[in-house]
């Protein structure tokens, strides 16, 4: 068993905590299978978790959204699981702090902490006797490990991208000489690549390529795999290319510098090598915040992009209920449809991440994803879910829908009605400028808790251009740092509810953020939804909108016949005519 041969690890090494999260030393959301070491440890497969080990304890935290899908795969892996964010329930410092004693050791890869989550862990145990080692004891019990990948780099031309790379390398330099440094290192992957306009194939759905930056006065120098870009290397004239495990020891030639560091991203290895010799000056990422607001070229290509993204959902979901009407098919066998549909763009590069091809009960699980060997028979009654996506040299998406495939229950429609409350809700808000996100959350859950329901996830997150689906650092949520909505960024829209063993119900659409009016004392913005896929009428019930949310309903349903009907013809423009066809009680 791999947890017994990590606890003799452990033992060899006098370890007594180690402590495994769901990271690389970029602080990327999704991985490369390289270093997936909590998922090869746990057995779990979801975006999210953090493991503990002792020589008698093994605990892996998940969040409500994996509650399910932890429970069943870790039961034979010797893991148990600390459903976190439950009353009650410590986050892994927390039960580290009450079980440690003094005089114990705890080993992590600090290459996997940001100096940020390591100050977090130092702080809660440095009253105690406790020694915290920098160690990797998966790469000896890791056997058969994934390769990192070797697919060439290119660059993302003008016409999509908006601002070129000597305008982003100059804007990031302008900042931070504003305060009061001259050098800035980047690890953070999906802004190495917004910096310098290129893309790459090095995470599943995730454009990015596996490297480091730092931007100097007169120097650009990126850290990578050379072999990757080598056909754009003449497109990179004003970047000095250094290999990638020659990061660090490059580092340490660093004296007496001012150096800019955003400690939520940089890990702590960085930190420690750079904070030893120079003068470190901390803040958010500069190249974080700038590419949160899309310039006018990302948003005409990303409206441009949903209207053919709405197209090819919509002609999937007229395809998948003609098709369980003759007989029912698996849910991985009716996402690769999608998959393929949304392929024969010209644009399209990939999904922007796994297809959630869920039915029924399935749905309940957020992330629930099925496979060619594990997946339930889609049939023509109660709910489907899918959430799909994908990226395009014109742009990111990313949409939800939950389709009537037949009867639905009282249940079912009551749901998927107060899904819609919510979505509608937020959809229609109108807000201050200077709103943070934050503030935006309850807006959309409050129909919601009026039903004494609620949904174990954030409401919205931002999205990257032609980089990852999640972005920041806006978000709708509630547990997090607030940042001020400004125009020009584009965020998700997706309450839901799920109830274990019946179904699950998502409703997503993508907004972005512009001008509303002005008063005499205040400035309003407002949400623009670029996201055009009708929702399912059939699901409503009509007596539980309100006079607003049924205009703003009919208003959508217009503007999107008016946007997809160019892109549709015979059978799916018929239906997409119904499907948006005006409700009146």
């Amino acid at each position: 068993m791999i947890l017994d041969k990590l606890r003799k690890s452990m033992a060899d090494n006098n370890i007594d905590f180690y402590i495994i999260p769901t990271n690389d030393p970029h602080g990327s959301e999704y991985l490369p299978d390289y270093f997936k070491e909590r998922e090869f440890v746990t057995g779990f497969t979801g975006s999210q978790g953090i493991a503990v080990v002792t020589q008698d304890d093994a605990f892996l935290w998940a969040d409500g959204r994996y509650y399910i899908q932890a429970e069943n795969q870790i039961k034979s892996t010797g893991f148990k699981l600390k459903k976190q964010g439950l009353a009650g329930v410590l986050n892994y410092d927390e039960w580290i702090e009450e079980n440690i004693s003094d005089g114990n050791t705890i080993g992590l890869n600090a290459e996997y902490f940001s100096e940020d989550s390591y100050k977090n862990i130092y702080s809660k145990l440095k009253s105690k006797n406790i020694n915290i080692v920098d160690i990797d004891l998966i790469k000896d019990i890791w056997n058969n490990r994934p390769l990192l990948p070797a697919k060439e780099a290119f660059i993302l031309e003008l016409k999509y991208s908006g601002k070129s790379r000597v305008d982003k390398v100059n804007e990031i330099r302008n900042s931070i000489n504003k305060k009061g440094a001259e050098i800035t290192v980047i690890s953070s992957l999906v802004d190495i690549c917004w910096t310098l306009n290129i893309r790459a194939e090095d995470i599943e759905d995730t454009p990015v390529l596996i490297s480091f930056l730092i931007i100097e006065k007169n120097k650009i120098i990126l850290f990578t795999d050379k072999n990757k870009v080598l056909l754009i290397s003449d497109k990179l004239n004003d970047v000095q290319i250094e290999k990638y495990d020659d990061f660090y020891s490059y580092l340490e030639g660093y004296k007496d510098e001012k150096i800019y560091l955003d400690i939520k991203n940089i890990n702590h290895r960085i930190y420690s090598i750079l904070s030893k010799k120079n003068i470190i000056i901390e803040g958010n990422n500069i190249s974080s915040n700038l590419k949160a607001i899309k310039n006018e070229i990302e948003i005409k290509n990303l409206e441009d992009t949903y209207i053919r993204d709405g197209a090819s959902l919509f002609k999937y979901i007229t395809w998948i209920k003609d098709k369980v009407k003759e007989s029912p098919i698996g849910e991985y066998d009716a996402q690769l449809k999608l998959d393929a549909i949304r392929a024969s763009d010209d644009l399209y590069i990939s999904n922007s991440f796994g297809t959630i091809s869920a039915y029924g009960p399935n749905a309940a699980m957020m992330h629930y994803s099925a496979n060619e060997n594990q997946q339930s028979m889609i049939k023509n009654k109660s709910f489907y879910l899918v959430d799909s996506g994908g990226q395009y040299y014109s742009g990111t998406t990313d949409i939800t829908r939950t389709i009537a495939m037949g009867d639905l229950t009282e249940e079912e429609i009551h749901d998927y009605t107060l899904t819609l409350k919510c979505h509608l809700n937020l959809m229609d808000c109108v807000f201050l400028k200077d709103t943070y996100d934050v503030a935006l959350d309850g807006i959309a859950r409050y129909e919601m808790w009026q039903d004494r329901q609620d949904y174990k996830c954030g409401t919205g997150h931002g999205i990257g251009f032609v980089l990852s689906v999640h972005e920041g650092p806006q978000s709708i949520t509630r547990a997090k740092e607030p940042t001020k909505m400004e125009i020009g960024m584009v965020v998700s829209n997706e309450p839901g509810v799920y109830k274990e063993s019946k179904h699950g119900i998502r409703i997503e659409n993508i907004m972005r953020v512009i001008e509303d009016s002005e008063t005499v004392d205040s400035v309003f913005h407002k949400f623009k939804t670029i996201s055009y896929c009708p929702f399912e009428l059939d699901a409503i019930d009509i007596n539980l909108l309100s006079d607003k949310q049924l205009e703003v309903l009919n208003e959508y349903h217009k503007e999107v016949f008016e946007k997809l009907s160019p892109l549709l013809h015979g059978k799916e423009l018929e239906e997409l005519k119904h499907a948006t066809r005006k409700v009146v009680r």
